[in-house]
């Protein structure tokens, strides 16, 4: 009974700690993208500050995602400090209550949360983030090209002295140094924005800054003749880094979304290995937070608060969970680059820093 009540309790107030540390780191990164916007946006003359806030808003989710692990970080520091401070985990020793058998259901609490992000909140983030990108082209913010990719083919809009050039292509697979089209439609327009011919063409390459169409037809809007041409090369800014680095980012993409994605790169002969290191990620965040819940608690959760040093505890929570996290972008790295399996890659941060948490508050509470 007594640790039932302690549980709702604990429960309690680590939810209402992590959603105001959640609010307000939130609010801190919303007001400098915010600044950040109003600098990028400065010289376009039809960008109201209602766009600033939306773009702001949109990219918040995906902001969330990111802190989340420091947000637990946080949440961990002030809810043991703050335990500690009235005393209540001493009571909670001197009824035979371990301190166990609290951390034991905040763990699962933070393990439960971990779960609601990846499994629920990443759809979000994916649908902000594509909402996002249109906003961000439309008010023409970042300059980028238009460039929409999909498991349909893709659009690529190139600009160009004499207007602009529009080109469709269903299918693409790489072939060395090469970029293999299919199913290509290419259309030129002048600077009014009016067609002035379409290209369609079964397959095209693209290599040096060219665009090379074999067997293609030229259409004329004006009375739809089909003239067959052998060849045709255009210049084009397009180029394969350009191309893979318009794929749709790991870190905006929905959970369910991975496998199908993962699968149409490898059939289209792209590298799929940054997919797939964050979609094993995804899969151990929820022990990840766990991980620095559990570092948290091992250095503001000293046996007897009186010994002094809660300052210096403190700062070498906040640094081991800075440590805990680049460690992961290092491991992280080297999976990309397949020096570690992909298990390894996501999991060893936290698989090596659970036992190792968990080791040390054994000896500090049992030992």
């Amino acid at each position: 009974m007594i640790k039932s009540i302690l549980t709702r309790y604990a429960f309690k107030q680590l939810f209402w700690i992590f959603l105001a540390v959640l609010f307000c780191l939130t609010a801190i990164i919303m007001l400098f993208d915010m600044v950040e916007l109003l600098r990028m946006a400065a010289k376009r003359e039809n960008v109201a500050f209602i766009d600033i806030l939306t773009l702001a808003l949109l990219k918040s989710p995906m902001m969330i995602h990111i802190i989340l692990p420091f947000v637990i970080l946080i949440t961990a520091m002030i809810f043991f400090l703050r335990f500690n401070k009235s005393s209540e985990l001493i009571v909670m020793r001197a009824v035979g209550v371990s301190v166990w058998n609290i951390l034991m259901p905040l763990c699962s609490l933070i393990f439960a949360l971990g779960l609601f992000d990846v499994l629920f909140f990443s759809p979000i983030i994916s649908g902000t983030a594509h909402r996002y990108e249109r906003l961000e082209e439309r008010l023409n913010i970042s300059g980028s090209s238009p460039f929409v990719w999909s498991e349909s083919g893709f659009w690529w809009r190139d600009n160009q002295e004499d207007g602009t050039m529009v080109l469709r292509a269903s299918h693409v697979h790489q072939n060395k140094r090469k970029i293999v089209l299919e199913d290509v439609s290419l259309f030129e327009l002048n600077t009014n924005g009016l067609s002035e011919r379409q290209i369609e063409s079964a397959t095209a390459t693209l290599e040096n800054g060219q665009i090379h169409m074999q067997n293609a037809f030229i259409i004329d809007p004006m009375n739809e003749n089909l003239q067959p041409v052998s060849h045709l090369t255009f210049d084009t800014s397009l180029n394969m880094e350009r191309l893979l680095e318009k794929f749709d980012a790991p870190q905006t993409m929905s959970f369910w979304r991975f496998p199908r994605f993962i699968r149409f790169l490898k059939e289209a002969g792209f590298s799929a290995r940054a997919h797939e290191v964050y979609f094993f990620e995804l899969t151990a965040f929820p022990l990840f937070l766990v991980a620095m819940f559990l570092v948290a608690a091992l250095f503001t959760l000293p046996p007897s608060n009186r010994q002094g040093g809660t300052f210096i505890r403190v700062l070498i929570a906040i640094g081991s969970g800075f440590f805990l996290y680049f460690f992961s972008r290092i491991t992280n790295v080297l999976g990309q680059n397949e020096s570690l399996p992909l298990f390894l890659a996501a999991w060893s941060p936290a698989l090596i820093c659970i036992p190792l948490c968990v080791s040390a508050l054994l000896s500090l509470e049992d030992g």
